[in-house]
């Protein structure tokens, strides 16, 4: 008796189980996040430290073109100079048919002794505006093509005859895959710096207004623990201007 009671049980749990399935909606909201063991930003080395980042994204309309949300990333330790890495985005973004068109505020607090989250001031704020823009040109030619541009933030001004530059950082970059539906997929990126004032740029080593600061390949696998698949991906950066590289490896938990 008691047999056929836990099969009677376990055939209910499975039915309450898929009904409980069946009456999830699709939701507009939707996050993932990854684990990595630093955080690299066109060529810069935003922490060197392992670090998890968190991607939401809101749907604004049925397709899906139109989206907002928030990304945010912390250290798990502090970084060699005693600062602590914190950031929170958020953005506006259009995306259809290869085409990418973002509006981001980007707020990275490391090294602020008291950050102001609502310090706008172009001389003092901790905030970049960072204009996006991508256009992927499809299977039969798999390449991206990527330009972004900093409008505004003090880390990205100079003052020139004691008046305070905006310099317009803009980084482009051309990526392709180099091989694709396999057990490890591998692509290679290239991308520059320059500002559109003239003067030098917020990604290079201060003394050219344009150069080479993001050369590497990216390889990507999945890998399975038991029932579940979790992707993986190994990133190799060199940046020629500042003379420096790193290896950093991504897991995507979900």
């Amino acid at each position: 008796m008691k047999k056929v009671l836990y099969i009677l049980l376990a055939a209910f749990a499975a039915q309450l189980s898929t009904a409980q399935e069946k009456t999830l909606k699709d939701s507009p909201l939707d996050f993932s996040v990854d684990l990595k063991t630093s955080h690299l930003w066109r060529g810069l080395i935003i922490s060197d430290r392992p670090m998890a980042a968190v991607f939401l994204k809101l749907k604004l309309d049925k397709s899906g073109s139109f989206s907002t949300g928030f990304w945010g990333g912390v250290a798990f330790a502090n970084e060699s100079d005693g600062t602590s890495y914190q950031e929170i985005n958020y953005y506006v973004q259009y995306a259809k048919n290869g085409l990418s068109l973002g509006l981001w505020n980007l707020f990275n607090t490391r090294g602020a002794a008291n950050p102001n989250v609502w310090d706008y001031d172009k001389k003092t704020t901790y905030h970049f505006l960072d204009l996006r823009t991508s256009y992927h040109f499809g299977k039969s030619f798999p390449l991206t093509l990527e330009a972004d541009v900093l409008l505004f933030g003090s880390r990205d001004g100079q003052y020139t005859n004691l008046d305070f530059e905006q310099r317009y950082s803009t980084y482009v970059q051309v990526s392709y895959p180099l091989i694709k539906e396999s057990k490890v997929d591998v692509s290679a990126f290239v991308g520059a710096g320059f500002s559109l004032n003239g003067n030098t740029h917020l990604y290079g080593d201060g003394t050219q207004n344009f150069d080479l600061v993001n050369v590497g390949l990216t390889a990507s696998k999945t890998v399975k623990f038991g029932d579940h698949s979790v992707p993986f991906s190994v990133n190799t950066l060199w940046n020629p201007s500042v003379k420096y590289a790193r290896v950093q490896l991504i897991v995507h938990l979900f």
